[in-house]
């Protein structure tokens, strides 16, 4: 392994597609110091998800640094244009309303990435898009490398009866895709050693997603307050995820229903999912309704002000492969009490810029009072949590990208 420090159907048109703004690229001959790069993802805005901030946040990143970066993603109703961005048709998932899901056209794809003449194509899904990216750049012979963001096989749950089945024939594609492309990155080294173990022999690098640190440091102290009705003196447990069974919420409420016991707090949940009517009714089973908040989905550019304005991050989820959030959090200065899964335990110091627990809530909810009880011990822990998320910097994570892309021959 290489490690470096490193329902109904709505039809979305393809005009942005074939009408986007074609970004000015220099000749193609002769030595250049930039890259042209074009990402495949079928994630994108305005949907919102880890892996779009992801993705956005990677394109944003290397464009500051001079490379030229054309993204192909689903078309939205009302998306705008941007430079660079093409938007393919898309129409409405019968599954989940707010997602939508693009119709690639090979002949158009391949037309237009001759025309940009990339160096190297970053797929971001193994479907959909992600195989348009990879098929065009076979075709090409332009290099492929490919971002496993996602565990797979823990999603069974969102396909009734058949849920296990396929969950494993939509892992093995996955794989299938890791094991054919020039390199794999993956958001951990967790899952990197996952991947290599059931047979991933491309050459893997494991390159955390990066942040805007600065931008999760500035954040405005007072906002969450104005929105959610908690006394100045009350701690805010912060957490952020999918209302969904992947997420673990219903022990990450049991936790804050037994730590809440010891010391007064408010927990605010920041997302939207399957599960938020149900956990609502449990919050209130629990006795914590009066100090549980959920917010529901908040637009990326006010997430800094939720976090400057919370005590402690709580996250109880068995499924990221990264857990992004909990790198915004650090860089906000959030020590994190989270489940020690995957690729959290990659993002947490335990004891020193939080803690990593069993998927256990009483374990949980003893991390999480012992700080909330100890304001001193709570201050050190923030400064170590600011201090140890800049090595997760947006422009660290593109350094450790550009190397990827070079390592192809790009």
């Amino acid at each position: 392994m290489q490690v470096t420090n490193r329902s109904k159907r709505e039809s979305c048109g393809g005009g942005a597609f074939w009408e986007i703004i074609v970004a000015k690229l220099p000749p193609g001959d002769g030595p250049r110091q930039t890259m042209r790069i074009a990402m495949f993802s079928d994630s994108y805005y305005p949907y919102v998800s880890g892996v779009t901030r992801a993705v956005a946040t990677a394109r944003q990143t290397l464009a500051a640094m001079g490379h030229e970066v054309a993204l192909f993603c689903p078309a939205y109703p009302g998306a705008g244009k941007e430079p660079g961005l093409y938007r393919l048709p898309s129409f409405r998932a019968p599954t989940n309303a707010g997602y939508y899901v693009a119709a690639p056209f090979f002949a158009g794809l391949r037309r237009t990435l001759s025309s940009l003449r990339p160096d190297v194509i970053h797929i971001h899904s193994p479907f959909n898009l992600g195989k348009a990216g990879y098929t065009a750049g076979r075709r090409l012979g332009i290099p492929v490398v490919f971002t496993y963001h996602t565990m797979y096989n823990m999603y069974a749950h969102y396909v009734p009866v058949f849920g296990r089945s396929v969950s494993r024939i939509v892992e093995e594609m996955a794989l299938q895709v890791a094991r054919s492309v020039d390199a794999v990155v993956t958001p951990s080294g967790v899952l990197a050693e996952y991947i290599e173990a059931r047979g991933v022999a491309s050459p893997v690098f494991a390159i955390p997603n990066g942040i805007d640190v600065p931008e999760f440091q500035s954040g405005d102290p007072v906002f969450l307050r104005s929105v959610v009705p908690i006394p100045r003196s009350t701690p805010v447990v912060l957490t952020c995820s999918r209302l969904g069974v992947e997420k673990n919420v219903e022990v990450l409420l049991r936790s804050f229903a037994l730590a809440s016991g010891e010391v007064d707090a408010a927990l605010v949940l920041i997302g939207d999912g399957p599960q938020r009517d149900a956990l609502v009714k449990m919050a209130s089973s629990l006795g914590i309704a009066g100090r549980t908040f959920f917010v529901g989905t908040v637009p990326p550019a006010r997430m800094p002000d939720y976090y400057a304005g919370a005590d402690l991050f709580l996250f109880a989820s068995l499924t990221d492969t990264q857990g992004l959030v909990v790198v915004e959090a650090k860089a906000a200065g959030l020590p994190a009490v989270a489940v020690g899964a995957l690729g959290v335990k990659d993002m947490v110091k335990d004891g020193e810029d939080g803690y990593l627990c069993r998927n256990d809530p009483a374990e949980l909810a003893a991390r999480t009072a012992s700080l909330l009880k100890n304001p001193p011990l709570l201050a050190s822990m923030k400064e170590s949590a600011k201090r140890n998320a800049q090595a997760f910097s947006r422009e660290a994570a593109a350094e450790r990208l550009l190397d990827c892309y070079k390592s192809v021959g790009a």
